[in-house]
């Protein structure tokens, strides 16, 4: 898998931190987060997809303002 550079990053679980980086990357203009991936870029896999895009996308629209533009 590709490194972890200024504009990829991988996340393990989600946790809060990502938040720091979602604004980041709005502000950059450009990122990707990619979740089930350790740091070392091993495949750990997600347990449940759909609950952890809908966790995502919540945590982004209750914690970021102005709301940053982002896809999942």
């Amino acid at each position: 898998m590709e490194r972890e550079n200024k504009t990829l990053e991988y996340k393990e679980t989600l946790t809060k931190s990502f938040l720091k980086t979602v604004s980041a990357y709005a502000n950059y203009g450009t990122g990707r987060i990619i979740f089930g991936v350790n740091d070392d870029g091993v495949i750990v896999g997600i347990n449940d997809l759909d609950q952890l895009c809908l966790n995502i996308e919540n945590s982004i629209n209750d914690n970021i303002t102005p709301h940053a533009p982002y896809s999942l």
